[in-house]
């Protein structure tokens, strides 16, 4: 669940968090602004977090240094318990929901025959406590990147494919992510499910002119907009009809922004529960990208 799923009217959610752009004048109430544009969701105590691993054994979990003394938490969810697949997801998360409250959208990725490693951005789970922004965010994806490469390099053996993948705000996430490592042939496959095109087109789609108007007086951006075009295909886009939280049009203008080869799919459903569904072509959706990326 995103941010604006949290309250009962999405306009409404954005009027007062485009209220709070207007007063970033101040450090505080710009703290307080970030606060309600990403919804951290940070586990204060540490045996609360041991109590949630221990619920699932399969999963591990390691810390990434990054900043002045702090560290992002990455938890590692194996296809195979004990086993490590060749093909391995890097899970760029959304607001407000921690790496381990997103596992329920792992299932059909470790069903795909892929392992999956979601880092927390610090801010969100174990992490450095933080309010978060947009520079922090984008640091703590390339910092756990790295970390995650320079893991499976130390393992031997055939080289590790990934899979970069997205969802929601972390869609604008892996796609920064994505244009940074172009070229490099450092992923063989992109995912981004229910993407947005921005923060501020998100606004717009919530409140109108004046969303697009206060947003542009904030330092938050997520604009994918500015990265898709530069990124290495292929790209798949999953997006809900149904989503009211990042309208399926906006996801669409996003693929239509993406470089060929690239896959659209649509789902009725909506903005976090995609890998609910029962067709068969969420799952069907990750075993193309799976069998894409175990090709020579």
């Amino acid at each position: 669940m995103d941010m604006v799923e949290r309250f009962p009217g999405r306009a409404g959610v954005w009027c007062l968090m485009l209220t709070a752009l207007l007063l970033q004048g101040c450090s505080s109430l710009d703290a307080w602004s970030r606060g309600k544009v990403y919804r951290p969701t940070p586990v204060a105590e540490s045996t609360a977090w041991q109590a949630m691993l221990a619920q699932r054994p399969e999963v591990s979990s390691f810390e990434v240094p990054v900043g002045e003394g702090e560290q992002v938490t990455v938890l590692k969810v194996p296809a195979v318990a004990g086993a490590s697949s060749r093909i391995r997801v890097f899970y760029l998360h959304g607001t407000f929901r921690h790496a381990f409250q997103n596992l329920p959208k792992a299932v059909p990725m470790q069903a795909a025959g892929l392992d999956v490693y979601l880092p927390d951005y610090r801010g969100w789970g174990v992490s450095s406590p933080r309010v978060p922004d947009e520079v922090s965010i984008h640091e703590d994806a390339w910092a756990a990147w790295q970390a995650v490469q320079q893991r499976a390099n130390a393992e031997g053996g055939p080289p590790v494919r990934w899979v970069i993948y997205g969802h929601s705000m972390g869609s604008a996430v892996a796609a920064r992510l994505a244009r940074r490592v172009a070229g490099q042939q450092a992923y063989c496959a992109l995912v981004l499910e229910s993407a947005l095109t921005s923060f501020t087109d998100v606004a717009t789609e919530a409140v109108g002119w004046l969303g697009h108007g206060l947003v542009a007086l904030g330092s938050q951006r997520m604009a994918l907009s500015e990265d898709i075009g530069k990124v290495d295909p292929p790209v798949w886009f999953i997006h809900g009809t149904l989503d009211k939280t990042v309208p399926w049009s906006l996801g669409r203008r996003a693929y239509e922004l993406a470089p060929e080869p690239k896959h659209w799919v649509a789902l009725p459903l909506g903005h976090s529960n995609l890998q609910q569904d029962d067709t068969g072509t969420y799952a069907s959706a990750w075993r193309e990208v799976a069998a894409h990326c175990a090709q020579p």
